[in-house]
């Protein structure tokens, strides 16, 4: 029978019980707690202000109140003009809306509301009109008829009047935003916290007090000096490699965007989204957000940014490498060979998910710390590490849903845990756990997280657990969700933690008795990812150290069972499947590109397509092969063709994943290198690190008109048209004479010869420039002659070469011929002063149509002398200016972007949007259907795009669409109205 309990430990127990349950009723306290926020107040028109139209993005769309009002006077003002008349309007007149509306009719007035007509009357002496709303519902009065409006006021865009400024003295509107999220705590709150975190501190007190005299005994065998040297050696190799991709690795998916919520946070308090979903908070989820904040407060360059996910992925090495292989595999972490495994199984998971500012990074941290401290803790039985392993689990679950994968370790080890904790414990321990719960709150109301899970909800991506395919869908498709480096951490993974786990399963290993626990981690984690609401393959990054620590424990496994286990039937003809599956998911692995983010892929090697010949499974048993052959002549024994077989999957799991590591980092090393003079994703930090760089910016300049040449009159043409003769639905160059063959017909063929342009000299920052329509080659000509003192030159002009069929296109089905081309939209070519003839005075177009299929025409323009200056430049002046969310790290020193906070939007003046040809359309921020924050812009706003080009595309033409510069005009001035705020404090499960 075991001994009785001390009094001294029986105390201990009650108090942990004690402690633990108040711990988490001061948690559970901390959303309730009182909050204190502005309430927001828009006044239109200004004080001392004549009411004139102005632009207003009410963001939320669905205000918390509205009020309108519009005196009689007003209205008879509206019925004294002959024509229906919008008195007062949340959009432009004309533009169903959803908000309100008042207008005059055949001497009615009418009050709008929710996209409804609410109420009509006849224009008598009572004819004032009230509008009052909100959320869930409006009521209106025209004099004493009064209607109400079961749907809410919501997508307020505009103050607008047809009135003038004296007619339409006194009306007046009044909007209280939506400002549900910038809330700071209380003093009672902050107190609240404090007693909490106290409480937490207790409970490790007293953890430390049933650890006295409790703890077993370890054996640690001491490494020998060589390997603690070789183990140094292997760090720093690390830490350079880490180094290295910090400086030259790629933009992550979400880099851009979560760095401008945090740069904008430091304005408004709250970690929004800036972009979409009405900006709604990324509560409850902003542990990490928070921390980059005060990043961006210091600098908001990438380099700077990244920072924070080197020092976790250097954390997460150290306890991997340390706490969970020393545990899972004690006596084998401190080989070389061990050592170096474990390195590049990190590396292999670390690089496509963990650099950058997703809080994959951080959740992979939080994970491993939580494995390393309860095999710490079932290795020792010191209760404090269960301490620290909840401590780390309650963080995980406030950085990200993934957080609910830090549960697995307890489960693993449940039996185990359960004998060395009781009730008492395990109330401490949630108490400790609970902490994560006041990371969530501690700047958030209850209030605002349910709204901003209700607008992510409703907007989506809110992905059901049945539909977890989709995740494995985009793994193994082609696009950066599904790249080489992608595949190769998690497919590799999977078959070393199933070969493991069948060794284990027929085979127990002494000395090794929880090397289990890493795998068994994974699968379970694997199987809670089907709880998180999205499905991205970035969430495989929270797996990281896990994921590492299965393929070295599995490998070790494996090894040792090659030994002891190499006459079971069993493991022989899993280690012959496991090669054929090892080879089959190398073979997978390398069918996928070598894809990154945006202008990351900019200069990477097997960007658009496999790494050949690495995909074919052939190839990869052959290397099955020479590895078996390998192992089977270095070792020695009557059984070494057996441990070889049974080694062979995981030496070709492990030598694929060497292979992907080295391509990954040799591809960004190789960019810049093969780039050049053009943009790279490594040659913009480098260029950082030395002192400044805009990015994607410095390498692209913007080509406005500044002339179109007059001449060319006396046109000889067969089968073209002057003014016509192009696809209808694209817009020509402007001010120049248009020729085109298509007015013919489609079979229609022709020629051009223009007559002569005058051609002036240009200056070295402008150029020649001819519109073009149509095929220019593939069996169609066009050509310039440039005529002077020295003679006639020609210079033709064909972009054909741009064609994006002229380029590999993979995976495909069937063999893809090389189509003639087919461009029916106008597109500018250009001749720099130095392509110009010297001396020429003169330039005439000579353009001939030969070709018969419906893309068979051609039209061009008259020449235009345009302006080359440097985007930079361009865009000293222009403010306030939208950045996409993709683009903003791409271009850093563009950081004058539009105000979103207080239930209010800034009107973008230019907009900086990505290439529609890479699948980033730079759509999401004004689309009210995905809860875009700014949507006005398309319901107002009128876009033109302004000519930029890339320089250096003429090498990579796939990269010439870098981007679009446009710049927004709007019918009426921006936020011309009044804003008050009042500091209103209010519970935390109140909104008001």
């Amino acid at each position: 029978m075991p001994a009785a309990p001390t009094p001294r430990r029986r105390l201990a127990n009650v108090l942990g019980l004690v402690i633990g349950v108040l711990a988490v009723l001061a948690a559970v306290a901390v959303p309730f707690a009182p909050v204190v926020g502005d309430r927001v107040t828009v006044t239109w028109p200004m004080a001392g202000q004549p009411a004139e139209s102005t632009l207003a993005f009410v963001v939320p769309y669905h205000p918390d109140e509205v009020h309108v009002r519009v005196p009689c006077e007003v209205v008879r003002a509206g019925q004294d003009r002959s024509e229906p008349t919008t008195l007062v309007s949340s959009r432009p007149p004309g533009q169903p809306t959803e908000g309100f509306a008042v207008t005059t009719a055949q001497d009615h007035v009418i009050a709008l509301v929710a996209g409804r007509e609410a109420v009509r009357a006849p224009i008598g002496e009572a004819c004032d009109v009230a509008i009052d709303g909100g959320p869930t519902g409006a009521t209106a009065r025209i004099g004493d008829r009064t209607a109400s409006v079961p749907a809410g006021i919501r997508d307020i865009v505009t103050f607008t009047t047809q009135l003038s400024p004296a007619e339409a003295a006194g009306t007046e509107v009044q909007v209280v935003t939506a400002n549900w999220f910038e809330t700071s705590p209380t003093q009672g709150k902050l107190l609240l916290i404090a007693v909490q975190l106290l409480l937490v501190a207790a409970g490790f007190a007293v953890l430390a007090t049933l650890d006295r005299r409790r703890s077993r005994a370890v054996e640690r065998p001491i490494p020998r000096l060589a390997h603690r040297l070789s183990g140094y050696v292997i760090d720093l190799g690390l830490l350079a490699v880490l180094a290295g991709w910090w400086l030259l690795g790629p933009n992550g998916p979400d880099d851009s965007f979560a760095s401008v919520t945090a740069q904008n946070g430091l304005r408004t308090g709250d970690i929004g989204n800036y972009y979409r979903w009405e900006n709604a908070s990324e509560s409850p989820f902003t542990l990490v957000q928070q921390l980059l904040m005060h990043v961006a407060e210091w600098n908001q360059n990438p380099l700077a940014m990244r920072i924070p996910s080197i020092l976790a992925a250097v954390l997460t090495w150290l306890v991997l490498s340390r706490g969970v292989l020393g545990a899972a595999i004690p006596g084998q972490h401190h080989r070389p060979l061990v050592r170096v495994l474990a390195a590049v199984a990190f590396l292999s998971w670390w690089l496509p998910f963990g650099m950058g500012v997703r809080p994959e990074a951080f959740e992979a941290l939080g994970l491993t710390v939580v494995l390393a401290a309860v095999l710490q803790a079932a290795r020792t039985e010191r209760r404090v590490w269960l301490g620290v392993a909840a401590l780390a689990a309650g963080l995980s679950i406030a950085v990200n849903p993934m957080g609910i994968t830090a549960i697995t370790p307890f489960l693993v080890l449940a039996p185990r845990l359960w004998r060395m904790a009781g009730v008492g414990l395990a109330a401490l321990l949630a108490g400790i756990a609970s902490v994560g719960v006041v990371a969530m709150f501690a700047d958030q109301s209850l209030f605002g997280a349910a709204k901003a899970t209700d607008l992510h909800g409703y907007y989506g991506p809110n992905v059901s657990w049945f539909l977890e395919v989709m995740r494995w869908q985009y793994l193994l498709g082609f696009d950066l969700q599904g790249d080489v480096a992608r595949r190769a951490a998690v497919l590799l993974t999977l078959v070393v933690a199933a070969l493991s786990i069948v060794v284990l399963l027929r085979h127990r290993v002494d000395g090794l008795r929880m090397a289990h626990v890493p795998a068994a981690s994974l699968l379970l984690s694997m199987g809670l990812m089907t709880l998180t609401p999205s499905k991205w393959t970035h969430y495989f990054g929270a797996l990281a150290g896990v994921g590492a620590a299965t393929v070295t424990a599995g490998v070790v496994l494996v090894g040792v069972a090659a030994v002891t286990a190499s006459r079971d039937r069993v493991v022989l003809v899993a280690g012959l499947v496991g090669t054929v599956l090892a080879g089959g998911a190398a073979a997978l692995v390398f069918s996928g590109k070598n894809n990154w983010f945006l202008h990351s892929q900019y200069g990477v090697p097997w960007g658009e397509g496999p790494v050949r010949p690495l995909n074919n499974p052939l190839v990869w048993l052959l290397v099955a092969g020479l590895l078996m052959a390998a192992s089977a002549l270095v070792r020695r024994g009557d059984n070494r063709v057996r441990r070889a077989l049974i080694r062979t999957p995981a030496l070709v799991c492990v030598t694929a994943m060497g292979v992907a590591v080295t391509i990954v980092l040799g591809s960004f090393a190789a960019a810049p290198i093969r780039q050049g003079d053009a943009y790279s994703i490594g040659a913009q930090s480098i260029a950082a690190a030395r002192g400044g760089s805009c990015g994607i910016a410095d390498k692209i300049v913007v080509t406005p008109d500044l002339v179109g040449l007059r001449g060319g009159d006396g046109a000889e043409m067969a089968g073209f048209t002057e003014g016509s003769g192009f696809a209808p639905g694209f817009t020509p160059p402007a001010d120049v004479p248009l020729w085109g063959s298509l007015t013919g017909g489609q079979i229609n063929t022709g020629t051009l010869t223009t007559g002569w342009f005058p051609l002036p000299a240009l200056a070295p920052d402008q150029e020649l420039a001819f519109g073009v329509a149509g095929r220019s080659g593939d069996g169609n000509r066009v050509a310039l002659e440039f005529s002077g003192p020295g003679g006639t030159r020609e210079v033709v002009l064909d972009d054909t070469w741009m064609d994006s069929d002229e380029r590999e296109t993979y995976p495909s089905d069937h063999v893809i011929e090389d189509e003639p081309q087919d461009h029916p939209g106008w597109r500018d070519m250009h001749l720099s002063p130095a392509q110009i003839p010297a001396g020429a005075d003169r330039v005439r177009i000579t353009a001939s149509d030969t070709t018969t299929d419906p893309a068979g025409w051609v039209a061009v323009s008259g020449p235009r002398v345009r302006q080359v200056i440097p985007l930079t430049e361009y865009m000293q002046d222009k403010a306030p200016t939208y950045v996409d969310w993709s683009m903003t790290w791409n271009v850093p020193c563009l950081r004058d972007l539009p105000e979103v906070g207080s239930g209010l939007v800034q009107a973008p003046a230019y907009m900086i949007t990505p290439p529609s040809s890479m699948g980033f359309g730079g759509t999401a921020a004004f689309e009210r259907g995905i809860g875009g924050t700014f949507a006005g812009v398309r319901d107002v706003g009128v876009q033109e795009e302004i000519p930029t080009r890339l320089n250096g595309y003429e090498k990579t033409p796939e990269y010439s669409e870098w981007g679009h510069l446009i710049e927004v005009q709007y019918p009426y001035p921006g936020n011309r109205f009044d804003v008050q705020r009042v500091e209103a404090p209010r519970w935390g499960w109140r909104g008001e």
